[in-house]
């Protein structure tokens, strides 16, 4: 049995509705930027986190595992 859903509060339906709102009338174009600029900050931040667990790794050790998380979306061992 799962638990109850967690109510979701009106400010917070509020500023969802404003940013779906504010992505709607951007341009394809630039939507597709912002989509680039996360995933290149999702990037740079798991290698980051990967340098900070594995010290000794080498830049081609990162560089291998960053792809494989990348592409199967599996953070894991």
């Amino acid at each position: 049995m799962q638990p109850p859903p967690i109510p979701v509060p009106p400010h917070v339906r509020e500023a969802e509705d404003l940013q779906e709102a504010l992505i709607r009338k951007m341009t394809p174009g630039r939507r597709l930027e912002i989509a680039r600029d996360l995933y290149e900050t999702a990037w740079n931040l798991k290698k980051a986190g990967l340098r900070a667990q594995h010290p000794d790794w080498s830049e081609q050790q990162i560089a291998a595992k960053l792809r494989r998380v990348f592409v199967t979306g599996y953070a894991g061992a």
